[in-house]
């Protein structure tokens, strides 16, 4: 019964792990942007480009990995 216990505590801990080093970016040329100003000014305009309400959650998730890319 302790065993099963133990391995309910320890499965989210190994998912949560799981979850960042597949989320992370696979090489630094990845993670870095060259010109953060010019990514930016190209995620406005999309953002500018039409309202929330007409963009799919998709698209809106999209969008904010890039800001995070660039941030």
């Amino acid at each position: 019964m302790a065993s099963v216990l133990y391995a309910l505590l320890f499965l989210p801990a190994l998912l949560a792990v799981a979850l960042v080093v597949l989320r992370r970016p696979k090489t630094l040329a990845e993670a870095v942007v060259e010109n953060p100003f010019s990514e930016l000014d190209a995620v406005l305009a999309e953002l500018e480009s039409a309202t929330l309400d007409e963009r799919s959650a998709g698209e809106l998730e999209a969008l904010a990995e890039r800001l995070e890319r660039i941030a």
